[in-house]
Order: structure tokens, then C-alpha cells, then sequence
């Protein structure tokens, strides 16, 4: 494996990804600042849309000062600067598809803006066949998917408060949802004092947190979520990229193998957080007689690892998309990745800040070498409609 030697690198063992063997640059740019350099937390990073047009791939949205929606769009302004534009101006700045039209009146009208209900949003757009046959499909598939995912997830949080209770476990296999709850209902009827709650309440909180960790999934049913799903994918992911770069000149070999490790760290930081999810399920008993505590906690988990993975799934997707192109198209897309990959705030980052800010000053050293880009290029007139907006970093 090729080890970068652009400009001078700092080879010790707190920047090099353990067995990958690869030393990166510190520019020192940054060091003075420690993290500042990094987004101070997920509200202000955004939340990253699905969007279809070419130049919206890598936007954000969020609330700005006012309240009002804006939406984070790299790369208009200047390879490391992102446009904010307003909410109302977006449409008439820049050439959409149908599918993101409808998307972003839908969007308009979230009162919270986080990666569950953009993906809420995107998937409700889909299921008109907007988007054409493929978000259609993969629309109803999730749907399905997750229909089936509660009915197991339920039945295995009741039998998991039974197995707690020192009670019979119940076969829930088969059944609908309403007939499950019936007759979980009447399995939980007799220990109503000891879970110190209406056995109509109990259920009520298995229903909340089955729907909750629906994104998780279930180790123990072998049942995967789209958040665990979006792990395993980021994994191969990375393992794929570490694979392309071998024969890459230093440039693009070097940001490849740094989107790899930015992958597994991240995905290192979610698992961690799901680690934590799972031991509420352990202590169900508890769990449940201690409600609102536990509640607030695991929600705090999951949604973390929702940020934490927010805009990772669209760059696994886009590089699956490039798997037969010519190595130039795949390259060109390491770049961008490179560019606009999604970086860990301060409040999350942990013992990886150090690594983040890395990967903040390398991306100020990378604007200089990234080739023109088809995907993200602009003509003079979104050039002038922008100018008008203000900018931020990327």
C-alpha cells in the first residue's frame, strides 16, 4: 500500500487508522484552534436531504436564527464554501426535478428537521411515484419492512418483560399486530402490580419503543434496521475504497484511504451509541417501571446515532452507482466525497476530534488538486443568481 508523501506528514500511531499504515498531512492550519474547526453541533451541520438534481446532492437543511428553513449547498460558491440558501429562493435559484419540488413543500412543513422526518418526508414523496419507479419500490419495501419489523419487535420486547418476570414466554410468531397485542395483553394482565402499572400502559410503552428501535433493528432476530444497515454498508464501503486505491496516484489514493477511515469511525462512534440503546432492552424490567428516564435515554441514543450517520447511506448509494464506470468517473467522485463527506461536530466527535480536525485542514490542502467536476459544475447564470447569498464553510 502507498504511503502519501505530499508536502510533510505526521506519521504517529494517534494519526494513522491502525493497520492501514497510511500517514496523512497536518497543516497545521488548525492545531492552534483545536476543534474549531469542526461544526459545533448536528443542528448547525443540518440534516442531509435526498434530493435528485445534480447539484443538490450533497445539501443540508436546517433552521436559521430566524427559525426559517435554509438549506446548506456546497460546492455553488467555491469548492470549500457552502451557499445558504432560503427556503423560499431555492426553487427559483436553481432547476429541480419534480421529485425535489414536491419534496421540498413537503419539507416546508416539518416543525422539527432531523434525519427521521426528512427521511419521513422523502419516503412519503416517493410512495406518489414522483421519483420514478426505483424511490417507488424502494419506498414500499420500507414500508413493508417495517410493518413486519414492529410485529417482531414488540413480540420480542413483551417476551423479553416476561423472561424478566420469571413468566412463560408467548408465540407471537404468525400473528397480526392487533392480535399480538391482544394476546400479549393478556399474558402481562397478571403481573400488573409487580410492573407497578395498567398492563394498557405497559403496552403502550412496548409500542413506543419497538417503533423507536425500529432503525436498529434486532440482533437477537437477526432483524436489521436502516440504521444498521447504513453500518454494514459503510464498512464494505470502506473496504471497497482501501481496495481502489492500490493502483491511484497520491492524490486520490490519499483521500480515499481518509474517507475510509472517516467511514469506520463513524461508524465506530454510532455502534457505540446502539451499544448503549441495547442495554435498556437488558434491564427491561426496569426499564420499564422507570419509564420517562429510560425513555428520555433511549431516545437520546438513537436519535445520536441517526446524526451520527446522517448523509453516509447517499455516498455508499452513489459510489455502488459508479461500480462499472470508468475509474476517471470514480475517482472524480472520491473527490467530492473528500470535499463534502459528513463531519463529526465537537459535541460528538469524543476522542476523534483530532482526527475530524485532520480531515478539515486536509480538505483546505485537496480544493487545490480536485479536477473540474461534471457533477457539481455551474454556468454563469446560478453563479450570478447566488451571489446574492451568504456563504459559510463547507
Amino acid at each position: 500500500m502507498a504511503v502519501f508523501a505530499v508536502g510533510v506528514f505526521h506519521c504517529s500511531m494517534r494519526s494513522v487508522e491502525p493497520g492501514f499504515g497510511v500517514c496523512f498531512k497536518m497543516t497545521g492550519s488548525g492545531r492552534g484552534q483545536g476543534s474549531t474547526l469542526l461544526p459545533p453541533d448536528f443542528a448547525q451541520r443540518g440534516v442531509a436531504v435526498p434530493f435528485t438534481t445534480r447539484l443538490l446532492f450533497f445539501t443540508r437543511m436546517r433552521h436559521g436564527a430566524d427559525g426559517a428553513i435554509e438549506y446548506l449547498v456546497p460546492g455553488l460558491a467555491g469548492r470549500l464554501t457552502t451557499c445558504v440558501i432560503p427556503q423560499g429562493k431555492i426553487g427559483a435559484t436553481l432547476s429541480m426535478t419534480v421529485f425535489d419540488r414536491a419534496l421540498m413543500d413537503e419539507l416546508s412543513e416539518l416543525s422539527s428537521i432531523t434525519p427521521a422526518t426528512v427521511e419521513q418526508a422523502s419516503l412519503a414523496v416517493g410512495m406518489t411515484g414522483l421519483g420514478g419507479s426505483r424511490l417507488l419500490r424502494r419506498a414500499r419495501e420500507r414500508q413493508e419492512a417495517d410493518k413486519r419489523a414492529t410485529i417482531a419487535l414488540e413480540g420480542l420486547l413483551v417476551n423479553d418483560l416476561l423472561d424478566a418476570l420469571g413468566a412463560e414466554r408467548v408465540d407471537f410468531e404468525k400473528l397480526k399486530l392487533d392480535d399480538l397485542r391482544t394476546r400479549a395483553a393478556v399474558a402481562l394482565d397478571p403481573h400488573a402490580a409487580a410492573l407497578e402499572s395498567p398492563v394498557d400502559a405497559i403496552l403502550a410503552r412496548i409500542r413506543q419503543w419497538a417503533h423507536l428501535i425500529l432503525p436498529l433493528g434486532s440482533a437477537a432476530l437477526d432483524l436489521p434496521g436502516s440504521y444498521t444497515t447504513t453500518l454494514a454498508d459503510m464498512q464494505r464501503f470502506a473496504t471497497a475504497l482501501m481496495d481502489w486505491l492500490i493502483p491511484e496516484p497520491v492524490g486520490p489514493a490519499e483521500m480515499a484511504q481518509r474517507i475510509a477511515v472517516a467511514a469506520r469511525k463513524t461508524a465506530s462512534s454510532a455502534e457505540e451509541r446502539i451499544a448503549r440503546a441495547e442495554e435498556y432492552q437488558v434491564s427491561i424490567l426496569d426499564s420499564i417501571k422507570n419509564w420517562d428516564t429510560a425513555w428520555a435515554a433511549l431516545t437520546n441514543e438513537v436519535e445520536t446515532v441517526s446524526n451520527i450517520l446522517d448523509g453516509w447511506q447517499r455516498l455508499v448509494d452513489k459510489w455502488d452507482a459508479t461500480s462499472r464506470m470508468e475509474r476517471v468517473d470514480q475517482r472524480e467522485l472520491v473527490e467530492l466525497f473528500a470535499l463534502y463527506l459528513p463531519i463529526l461536530p465537537r459535541k460528538s466527535a469524543d476522542k476523534n476530534q483530532e482526527f475530524w480536525t485532520s480531515i478539515r485542514e486536509n480538505q483546505n490542502r485537496w480544493k487545490d488538486i480536485v479536477t473540474a467536476s461534471e457533477m457539481m459544475a455551474t454556468d454563469q447564470d446560478i453563479r450570478e443568481k447566488i451571489g446574492s447569498f451568504k456563504v459559510e464553510p463547507a
